[in-house]
């Protein structure tokens, strides 16, 4: 992925999410306060990050890498994400999308390394900004549950976040276009 291509995406994401949260239609806002115990989102988030990881990360390792263990990673990994359904279940909707954060922000940094573009500072920024998001809220997803309650105390805080995302999701995409 080069690192146009992962800065449009980020941006547009970035927007996509700034709009859901910023909403004042009751029905996205209640999805979005259900977000931390969906069962549904759980299956679907661990599985895209255990897809995405088995495929990029284990499938393609070479011998220097533990490639002889690829078998012995690839079931570590399949049984620690089925395993966790049985014995991990509450908010793992939230760890898993802290999984997909964590990826993502390996390809986006990935893309970022060694580019001589100064306008990229702000893109990698906002990655290791999520990236300490995600591990914060991956060890203690609870935290999430009770930063919803919070945001959702006065709507209007809701509203200021995803203007937020929307903003610098469009600033990420404008400065796409410098590189």
């Amino acid at each position: 992925m080069s690192l146009i291509q992962a800065s449009l995406l980020t941006g547009l994401i970035l927007s996509s999410f700034g709009i859901l949260i910023a909403s004042t239609n009751s029905k996205v806002r209640a999805s979005i306060l259900g977000f931390p115990r969906s069962r549904l989102l759980s299956l679907w988030f661990v599985g895209i990050a255990t897809v995405w990881f088995l495929w990029r990360h284990v499938l393609f390792l070479s011998e220097a890498d533990f490639g002889n263990y690829k078998l012995l990673i690839g079931t570590v990994a399949l049984g620690t994400a089925i395993l966790s359904f049985v014995f991990v279940p509450d908010f793992l909707a939230v760890r898993g999308l802290a999984m997909i954060i964590l990826l993502w922000a390996r390809e986006v940094l990935d893309a970022a390394f060694l580019q001589d573009a100064s306008s990229r500072l702000v893109l990698v920024t906002v990655t290791y900004i999520f990236i300490i998001l995600s591990i914060y809220f991956g060890a203690w997803p609870y935290k999430l549950k009770d930063f919803m309650g919070w945001m959702n105390h006065r709507g209007s805080r809701f509203t200021y976040l995803g203007r937020i995302l929307i903003i610098t999701g469009v600033l990420i995409v404008i400065l796409s276009f410098t590189y």
